[in-house]
């Protein structure tokens, strides 16, 4: 990643980890809905996480636009 810019870095590694988690949960083998899966239930804590990281983010830049 070529950049000097330490959120620039982290919004782009976080996109990559996120689109490469979406694709694995997508492409995950499917099972019975009742069946208890700790590959699903991470892969959407990790989901939820990095979206909510995201959020967090993107609110500290425009409090640091609008100063």
């Amino acid at each position: 990643m070529a950049t000097n810019d330490i959120r620039e870095a982290i919004a782009k590694t976080t996109n990559a980890l996120y689109a490469l988690v979406d694709e694995a949960l997508l492409s995950h083998e499917p099972h019975e809905i009742d069946e208890e899966c700790e590959f699903e239930e991470f892969a959407r804590d990790l989901l939820r996480v990095l979206t909510s990281h995201s959020d967090a983010l993107a609110s500290s830049e425009e409090a640091d636009t609008d100063v």
